[in-house]
């Protein structure tokens, strides 16, 4: 078959839109599936209809109508994100705004580098950050100051990535030669909360420091860091040999969402000299509500954190800041000064973020969210955190005045409830006789019932509802991030549970 003439192409482009555009402003909502889900066998055959998946050798080019259908089985066969009965991951609800920013930052296909390829994002960029920065206290020329070449952090991809800045950042605080001379021999130690995310032991094991060198902090029974733990767990490293490198702090933990007590590890931080670390991938959104942001309280001490505005603020995949109390550090650790891309005697050369980073060329995140925000106010987007901590508290009420069919587990009182479903036989359930012998059995039983009734709302594609263990048993965690998000939307997955439990229990072996 021939490609397609440029006329052909334009017509194609604007068929594809109008199919995507349509999903963007009629997203699917109610009794509408959140997922039709397939084996991978079922998806290859799906697309086989149209395209196929393979690329095999000589691959063909296909005329519209099957490009069309191969978008159309896309869009069919994926998670429905968008649907407020989505409530699987911390992220949910795309902003349809921050969709068309997206759009538009693939369309224009520069990269954050240079000001010379990118000076509007350059700009936006630093705007983003620099209120960001104001709304943690970090300080800096404020928010309504004009765009700084050199603004508080930069925007990377993921929570991750950041952590493995900050943390690289924090040795070259502690070793100034790092760069030129390498690391030493020195042991050091990083400290996370026992409830802190995996990706701690990653960034250890890819710095050269070892997982050895992450030591988990306990938690109080919500998952939040404990301080006396912090500071015997630093005492007992120091004993060991090992200087305090870094603490991360988790605002927002993955599954309780808990959130460390910020000034207390920021005063153990500057007795031992320990670089702190906020992950804020969750909870630092709870920084745009005044009702809500007291939950941070003490981050404006932290040297750096990180910021997931992909997850509870909308914008679309990735979305992350990185915020540094002294963002000049990113100078000295990161920058190579390669003469024939970051020239000295350019025009605005000053404001090229690429040799402040590992990365060079980054995409331009913070257009989309800058967009949205534009569009939003600070009180839309305050609003949409209220609303998700509104509906999480409907879902505790309804909880409540379940006569026992729901029990929670964890309740931080923030936008997710984590809880078990308990058959009617079983009620009204102590959780704490499950840790006893005589509740092993039960336990078990209930522990192998949520992933069977996550497997009944994949297959039905009603809903989706992350299960993780808790206390030693499976258990559900509502989780609100969509403002889309309704009352009948948490009765129906409250209800799907409980008419599924029912059923599942009753053939669970």
């Amino acid at each position: 078959m021939s490609a397609m003439t440029a006329g052909d192409d334009a017509a194609l482009v604007e068929r594809l839109v109008a199919t995507i555009l349509d999903h963007v402003v009629d997203p699917p909502s109610g009794d509408d599936p959140v997922v039709r889900f397939a084996a991978p066998g079922d998806l290859v055959t799906a697309f086989d209809a149209s395209v196929g998946l393979a690329l095999g050798d000589d691959a063909p080019a296909h005329g519209a109508d099957r490009v069309e259908a191969a978008v159309a089985a896309v869009l069919h066969h994926s998670v429905q994100t968008t649907h407020p009965r989505f409530m699987n991951q911390n992220y949910a609800g795309a902003d349809p705004v921050a969709v068309v920013g997206d759009w538009l930052g693939a369309a224009l296909n520069t990269a954050s580098s240079t000001y010379e390829i990118a000076p509007v994002f350059h700009l936006v960029e630093s705007a983003v950050l620099a209120k960001l920065a104001h709304l943690a206290g970090f300080g800096g020329p404020g928010a309504d100051a004009p765009p700084s070449p050199f603004p508080p952090g930069l925007f990377c991809p993921g929570g991750s990535i950041a952590l493995l800045y900050a943390l690289q950042l924090a040795r070259h605080r502690r070793q100034p030669d790092l760069v030129r001379s390498g690391a030493t021999a020195e042991p050091v130690a990083v400290f996370v909360s026992a409830s802190g995310h995996y990706g701690a032991g990653k960034a250890a094991a890819l710095l050269g420091l070892g997982t050895d060198a992450v030591v988990e902090v306990a938690t109080d029974a919500d998952g939040a860091m404990r301080p006396d733990a912090l500071r015997e767990a630093i005492a007992a490293s120091a004993a060991e040999g090992r200087t305090p490198l870094a603490v991360i702090a988790t605002s927002g933990t993955t599954v309780t969402c808990a959130f460390d007590p910020l000034d207390a590890v920021a005063d153990a931080c500057a007795e031992h000299g320990a670089w702190m670390h906020v992950d804020g991938c969750y909870g630092a959104s709870a920084l745009f509500s005044p009702d809500h942001r007291q939950r941070l309280a003490g981050v404006e001490r932290a040297d750096s954190m990180v910021w997931n505005l992909h997850k509870m603020m909308g914008a679309t995949q990735q979305c992350t800041a990185l915020l540094l109390r002294e963002p000049e550090r990113l100078v000295a650790c990161f920058s190579s000064g390669a003469d024939y891309l970051f020239q000295p005697d350019k025009q605005f050369g000053e404001w090229d973020s690429g040799d402040r980073t590992y990365q060079c060329g980054r995409r331009v995140d913070a257009l989309k969210f800058w967009l949205a925000w534009k569009v939003r106010g600070d009180a839309g987007l305050a609003a949409r955190i209220d609303h998700a901590v509104a509906m999480a508290d409907f879902a505790r009420m309804v909880v409540g005045a379940s006569d026992g069919a729901f029990v929670p587990l964890v309740d931080t009182g923030f936008t997710n409830l984590v809880f078990l479903w308990v058959p009617e036989a079983l009620r009204p359930l102590d959780p704490a006789w499950l840790a006893t012998p005589e509740g092993a059995a039960t336990r078990d039983r209930l522990h192998r019932l949520a992933p069977r009734i996550k497997a009944r709302m994949q297959r039905e594609g009603t809903a989706m509802l992350g299960y993780q263990p808790v206390h030693g048993v499976n258990c559900f965690r509502l989780l609100v991030m969509n403002p889309a998000v309704s009352p009948d939307d948490v009765e129906a997955i409250l209800g799907l549970i409980d008419r599924y439990g029912t059923e599942e229990w009753a053939d669970l072996d």
